[in-house]
Formats: structure tokens, C-alpha cells, sequence
């Protein structure tokens, strides 16, 4: 297998000739239908009913998802995944069809406490992990505390936080005035589509039918108008940990890989050369066609690059 970014050259012959990728579509409703809800306790005193996914045969594998979607985002993956796999794939609390409270003040490290709950109930141990966004950090918060995990792929992530750049809305949406007015205007499709699609690869643009799809996940449960400045309080929350994530990180790099988009503006080209410059001998697959969402731009390939790493000797 190759690391430090010398299979890539593979990726980019494949590029030329892999005009659109477009996997098997599941309906949101579908995905649903064959989830389920389970009553997890996040806190001291109230429970939260969060919905996960849980199929296929095999060595277990948990899939983190980004902001602003939800587990959702594995749909066109699920089959491939689950072939080799027991698959678990959660909503966080907030996101998707997992509750979400209204005034709830949303962090990483209850985040990771969920998962933590989640896989307790589920009787599942030491899974190797697939992590995107702000998946990943939730990732590095449980790699901090020790808790075992198999091998990590993480994908498109502020790993670090210095050279993470998110998009103008993102920053005045922390905001406490500007933030919950932000969250009225992104309550309807056409801006939820638009902010988004800034953030795919003209390669590989956001397909309309699928915006509405994940905008539909987003606005389940009908939430307040100030959900999205809160779950994006994550921002300031990973700065005021950065160092205690990257030494995590650091910590894991043996037992860690990396599929990276590079026309990514939030988290591209700068986190894959810092990963490259901090982790030479890091397994680092990029993709110079693909923008900030790789799992959704070129599933195939993701689901491909992933299973040669959680299925083979060694790295599970």
C-alpha cells in the first residue's frame, strides 16, 4: 500500500477518465425506514433518542459524519461497506433524524461521549473508524481519551485547526446577533444548496436532487433558528483544544490513513501538505479532482481506498 502520497499518481490517471462518478441513490426515506432510533443518556439527566444505522456481516466499522449533513451521507456507500463489514452509522445529536433539543448547547466532547454510549449499547468494540468533517474531530476527542479504536481513514477534516478556512457564513454564523438571523436565511433550500455547493469540486458539483435530500435531514424535526450557529460552535471549540487533538493525532499516526480532496477550500490542499510535512511517511491518498466531500463527489473510489485499508492484515 502506498503512503506519504505516492499512490496518488493512480487517482490521477483515474481522474481523467472518470468524468462523473454517481453510485447506486437510496432515498432519504428509505435510509430511515431501515434505521433505527435508540435512547442514548448524553448528559446527567436527560436521555436523547439518536438514529443509527447498523448492517452487514463482519469486522465493525463506524462512519462519522460532517457538518451540515448526517449519516445520510453514507448512503451511496452502504452496500459496498457493508459487504465486508458490520457498519455502524450515527446521527450526532443535532443533525439528521437524532433529536434535537431546542437551546441545547452543542459540543465535541459530548459528541464523543455519544458515540462512546452508543457503541456500549450496540456491543461493539475496538471499530475501525471512517471520519469526515466534523466527524474527524470527534475522532481525534476519543483518540485523546484513549478510547480503542482499529485503524482511522479520516477524510477532508481541520485536523488542523490554524489552516482550517471556513467559508465567510460559517464564521459570522458563531456570532451570537448575526448567527441566529444567518440561521432563518439557510432555512430554505435554494441558500442551503448554494452555501454547500461552494464547497464541491467543479469536477464534481453537487447534484440538486441530493442537496434537497440533505436538506431535508437537516431541517427534520423541525429545529429552531438558531441550530446552525450552535452546532458551529464546534469551531472555537476545536481551536481551544487544537493542541490536545494534534498530539493526538501525532499519537495515532501509525494506525491512521488519509483520503484527501484537494479542491477543497476549507480544509484542501494546505491540511494534506501539512499532513505530508508533520507525517512524511503517513498513508495519504489525494484526489486532485475532488472538492471538500469525497464520500459524496467519487464514492466508488472512497469506498474502494477505504476497504483496501480496514480490510487488510494489519490494519483493522
Amino acid at each position: 500500500m502506498g503512503n506519504d502520497g505516492r499512490d496518488c499518481g493512480i487517482h490521477n490517471r483515474q481522474a481523467g477518465s472518470e468524468h462523473r462518478e454517481r453510485a447506486d441513490s437510496v432515498s432519504l426515506d428509505a435510509w430511515w425506514e431501515q434505521g433505527r432510533q435508540l435512547r442514548v443518556r448524553v448528559d446527567a439527566d436527560r436521555d436523547h433518542q439518536i438514529f443509527v444505522r447498523d448492517g452487514g456481516d463482519g469486522p465493525p466499522l463506524l462512519l462519522l459524519h460532517g457538518f451540515p449533513a448526517s449519516s445520510y451521507e453514507w448512503a451511496s456507500m452502504w452496500t459496498s461497506l457493508t459487504g465486508q463489514h458490520r457498519v455502524i452509522a450515527p446521527d450526532f445529536l443535532g443533525f439528521g433524524a437524532s433529536d434535537k433539543p431546542r437551546g441545547h448547547r452543542y459540543k465535541v466532547t459530548e459528541q464523543a461521549d455519544l458515540i462512546q454510549e452508543l457503541l456500549a449499547r450496540l456491543n461493539v468494540s475496538k471499530p475501525a473508524v471512517f471520519c469526515y468533517d466534523y466527524g474527524a474531530i470527534v475522532t481525534q476527542e476519543l483518540q485523546a481519551r484513549g478510547y480503542p479504536l482499529g485503524h482511522v481513514t479520516f477524510s477532508n477534516a481541520g485536523v488542523f485547526p490554524e489552516l482550517y478556512r471556513p467559508r465567510p457564513v460559517q464564521r459570522l454564523a458563531v456570532a451570537p446577533v448575526v448567527g441566529p438571523l444567518l440561521g432563518i436565511a439557510a432555512a430554505n433550500l435554494p441558500t442551503f444548496t448554494r452555501t454547500w455547493g461552494e464547497v464541491f469540486s467543479s469536477e464534481h458539483p453537487l447534484q440538486p436532487d441530493v442537496a434537497a435530500e440533505h436538506f431535508r435531514a437537516a431541517r427534520s424535526g423541525a429545529p429552531g433558528r438558531t441550530l446552525q450557529s450552535r452546532l458551529l460552535a464546534y469551531i472555537p471549540e476545536r481551536a481551544a483544544m487544537a493542541r490536545r487533538l494534534e498530539d493526538a493525532l501525532a499519537a495515532n499516526i501509525h494506525r491512521s490513513s488519509f483520503l484527501w480532496g484537494l479542491q477543497d477550500p476549507v480544509s484542501g490542499q494546505a491540511i494534506a501538505g501539512e499532513l505530508r510535512r508533520r507525517f512524511p511517511e503517513a498513508d495519504l491518498v489525494t484526489y486532485p479532482d475532488v472538492g471538500h466531500c469525497p464520500h459524496l463527489e467519487v464514492p466508488n473510489r472512497v469506498a474502494g481506498d477505504l476497504l483496501a485499508r480496514t480490510t487488510s492484515s494489519g490494519m483493522t
